[in-house]
This record gives C-alpha cells, structure tokens and sequence, in this order.
C-alpha cells in the first residue's frame, strides 16, 4: 500500500514502519490498538491504511490522537478522554469479547502475602505473572521493627489475634536463624571454596532453600502481571466475590489502576455481568462445600487428622494412551481419514510400534527439542502429597489442570535432611508445632484465613492432569539439576508412574528427566551464569 509523503508522517507516529509488511503499533492507548485490530478483522484494508481512513480522521478520536499536533513518542499525545467510547462502538458492533484480548496491561503488586499471590496465579490463561523468588533473598526484614508478613483484619480482630502474632513472629524468627547459621554447617557438609563467588551463592541458596520452609503463606511478597483485557476481568470478577478480605482488597486496588490502562476492558466488573457472576460463584461454592462437608463428617467423624508422607500417586490414565497418540502421528502425516489410521495402528506388532516411537522422539538433542502436538491426546491424572513449596513451583506449569484442598497444616511437614543431624533441628521443629497449633486453633472458626499460617514446608494434597506432551516437558524442566530436591523428587516419580504403566515410554519419551541426586543443585548453574557475566562485564550476585 503506497501513502502519500504526508501519511508517512503520520503514520510514522504510530507505527514502527510505513512500507513494510510486517510492523508493531506504537504510541496508542490499549483500547485503540484492540479496536484497530479488531476492526481490521474485518476489513479488506491495509492495517495502516484503515487506521487512517477510519481512526485518524475519526472525530471521536481528534483529541485521543492530537491530531495535527504530533510529536513522535510523545506520551502527552494521548488521552484517553474519548477512546471508551469509541471501542464501545466497535464492540457493538461486532458483540465479540475477544476484542479485550487485543490491548493489555502491566501492573506492578507489592506488600501481598504469599497466599494472595498463588490466588493471582491460579488465573492461567491470559496473564503472564512473575513473583520475586524466595530461594535467592533474605526475607528477615524488619521495617518498623515487624518482620513483614500480612495481619488479616478478621484474624486480629478475633480471640486469635495474638496468637496468630506469636506463631509468625516464631516461623520468621527461627527462618532468621536458619537461613543465616545454617551456611557454615552447610559448607562443612559440602566442602568448597568460599572465595569463589559461585560456590558462596550456592550455600547461601542452600540455606535460603531450607530455612523458607518456616516462612508462613502470610509472607509478604511481590510481583509483576501482563495480561489482555479479557483476563484481568475475569480476574477482577473472581477476585471480587473472594471470601478472604485481602484479595477483594487487591481487586479494588487493580481496578482502581487498570482504569486509566485499559477502562473499557474492565468496566463490565461492577456492572450486571459482574453481580450476576459474584450471585453464581457464591450460591455455587456454598452448595458444593455443604454437600462436601456432609459427605467427608462421615468418613473422619471421630478421627485426627492421620500425617501424610510425600507420594505421587498415578490415579488414572488413557489406557489406550499409545494407540491415540500412534494414530494421530499416521493421521497427521498422511491422508488418511482417524478411523482407518486406528485401524492400522491396533494391528501394529511391539516391534513396529517401537520403531514408530524412535522415529518420533530419536531427533530430540535437548529438552528444548520438544515432542509433537500429538503427544496431547493422551492423558495422566496424579494424587500428589508434597510440602507447599512444591506445589508453589509446579503450579506455574499452566497447561495442567490442577485442583488443590485447602491449604493446611493438618498432614504434616518436612524437615530438611541437613537439619536431621544440625543442632538447628529443634529450632526449626518447634516453630512448625507452634504454627501447626495455631493453625488448628483458628481453623476451627476461620478455615479459609488460617491458610496464612500454613507454612512452607507443610505437606498438603493436590491433583495434576496434563497430557503426555506437558508431561515430558514438566518432568525434563523440573529434574534439572539446578531444581529444587524436594520437587524434583515429584517429577521423577511421574516419568517413573507413567513408564511402569507403559514401559516403552521409559528411555525413548523421558530421555532427558535426570534421576541423579545432587547437593549443591545450584552450583554448576551459577558458575555458567559467573562466566557470562564476566565476559559482559555486569555483575550478578549481590550480597
């Protein structure tokens, strides 16, 4: 498309290029980027030339643009003052939602507990979150004179307020204690150079590793989100109909500052479609939980609650699993129709088969080298019991389909086995029998706010569904030797689950799951990663 030397001006401020094919927008708000490409959908224009025709010269949009008054980059150039209602136009004109999917959002979220922030993340479609790490700083601190972990208003204002301090005070206390005085025993145990600033960090993230597992889902934390319109939405509706006081706290704070981003995206959450979403969330989550709550009193009436021990349970799986993904391999590589390609694969003998998995999988050279799509048709279903910290870490894997109890100090925690023969021990033991005291305490009126007390190390149950392709890709990332020990021991028991129920898995699909047991798991990782900053000059470890 040919413009004039007057148009290239324009677009010049709009667009990162005006005669190539390929091009990025720029200097627009999000809902006029959404409802640019949204309208474009739908016009046989050029992108650029029907910005142009329909959005430059639009009246509704002279003072969103400033036109006339260009500057390139200028942010002053662009208000929001009519743009709202501009999209509200195209919206109806077209009644398609994915519009919001088009302009999106950065947010920055501070001074949340730990407990909030997994709630942020459970969203898996459409945002993009990332949380400070807890394996590589300090969380001692204590501004003001409190060591920083969030005070829920209910919990304070009830009969277990001060307890509810003590029991914090003492997991941060003994998490002080733990994280600092454990690197000396540490370096005696794993013996090396404490001059090499590799060496040195990789103790230091050792005791970080074991000292977080008194830290209480209280903890304070922060993040960043991107996300599309479409999502923090959603997000917004479920956080508004939150039982616990902190995230409809955190909802009001995101809407209040998405307003000026992306008003036109959000504006439904306080509307009908927003109450009409809280009324059914609500009435839905008493319903199931009273149901639930009747069927469960007659299976533990009477009894504790029995510990658990950390376990990967194989609860079910596509019994057909090879067949399925055999002949999505011959369908998607032929043209033949499903039901004659699983004709062919059910007469295949164990020899041919095994050669069609060979051809599949022989070409991988890394974990990066993934496995084809058709690996997706077959599914594994696992009961897992681990400390929170492992259900912290594999819940960022968003092509599963979890569901999660409750968190809990109900079953139990962990003790780390370089504590088992520390003086340490007890320090770290008695803060988790307090926190696990307190806890029953305030669960026994207030369930859903004394998850803030459940700490790291506490053993709790979910539940994992992922296809076989995710389930190469979950237990090849997660068995790295740089990975946690405790989650690691997680995916190598479902690379060993789903090989015993199909044994010619084993070494060909998990080729790159490492099974062997390391100490120092982050040592090799920070000594590549000193190398490179070195050549570039930069500085990456702070003490």
């Amino acid at each position: 498309m040919a413009f004039t030397q007057q148009e290239k001006q324009v677009l010049s401020n709009y667009f990162t290029n005006t005669d190539e094919h390929i091009f990025a927008l720029v200097n627009l708000p999000e809902v006029i980027k959404g409802t640019l490409i949204s309208r474009y959908s739908r016009s046989n224009k050029d992108m650029r030339r029907l910005f142009l025709d329909e959005f430059y010269t639009h009246e509704n949009l002279k003072d969103v643009l400033n036109v006339g008054g260009e500057t390139r980059g200028s942010t002053q150039a662009l208000r929001l003052s009519k743009a709202e209602d501009f999209y509200e136009r195209i919206l109806l004109g077209f009644g398609d939602d994915s519009v919001a999917e088009l302009g999106g959002a950065h947010v920055g979220i501070e001074q949340i507990s730990m407990l909030a922030a997994k709630e942020l993340e459970e969203r898996r479609i459409g945002l993009s979150p990332l949380e400070v790490s807890s394996r590589y700083v300090y969380l001692d601190q204590k501004p003001g004179g409190h060591y920083r972990y969030y005070r829920d208003p209910n919990v304070m204002a009830s009969s277990y307020g001060m307890d509810y301090v003590r029991a914090c005070d003492g997991l941060f206390s003994a998490y002080s204690r733990l994280v600092r005085e454990l690197q000396k025993p540490l370096a005696e145990l794993y013996p090396g150079d404490m001059t090499d600033t590799a060496y040195r960090f990789s103790i230091r993230a050792k005791a970080c590793d074991i000292a977080r597992n008194l830290l209480p889902l209280a903890s304070y934390t922060r993040m960043g989100i991107f996300g599309n319109g479409r999502a923090f939405e959603y997000l917004l509706l479920n956080l508004s109909s939150h039982r616990l006081c902190e995230m409809r706290k955190i909802g009001r704070g995101l809407e209040r500052n998405l307003k000026p981003v992306i008003p036109a995206f959000i504006k439904r959450v306080n509307g009908e479609k927003g109450d009409a979403f809280r009324q059914y969330r609500g009435s839905r989550e008493a319903d199931l939980e009273k149901w639930a709550g009747c069927v469960a009193d007659n299976v533990t009436r009477g009894g504790s609650h029995p510990k658990e021990r950390v376990c990967v349970r194989l609860v079910d799986y596509d019994r057909d699993a090879e067949e399925k993904i055999l002949s999505a391999l011959l369908f998607s590589h032929s043209s033949l129709s499903y039901r004659t390609c699983k004709s062919i694969v059910s007469k295949l003998s164990e020899k041919e088969r095994k050669k069609v998995w060979t051809v599949c999988v022989g070409h991988r050279k890394t974990r990066h080298h993934k496995p084809p799509r058709e690996f997706e048709d077959a599914d594994f279903s696992f009961e897992v019991t681990a400390d929170w910290g492992v259900y912290k870490d594999l819940q960022r894997h968003r092509l599963l389909t979890r569901h999660r109890q409750i968190f809990t100090n109900n079953l139990g925690y962990r003790i780390p086995e370089e504590l088992e023969q520390s003086s340490l021990r007890d320090i770290y033991v008695s803060a988790q029998e307090q926190a696990a005291e307190v806890y029953d305490r305030i669960a026994s009126e207030m369930p859903d706010e004394a998850q803030y007390i459940v700490t790291h190390g506490a053993l709790n149950r979910f539940y994992m569904r992922m296809n076989l392709r995710e389930a190469v890709h979950l237990t090849e990332l997660r068995s790295t030797p740089q990975g946690h020990p405790w989650y690691r021991e997680v995916a190598q028991e479902i690379a060993r689950e789903i090989t015993k129920v199909m044994p010619v898995l084993g070494p060909l699909v998990f080729p790159f799951v490492d099974y062997q047991k390391y100490h120092l798991e982050r040592l090799s990782a920070f000594q590549k990663l000193l190398k490179k900053a070195e050549r570039k000059g930069v500085t990456v470890f702070a003490e």
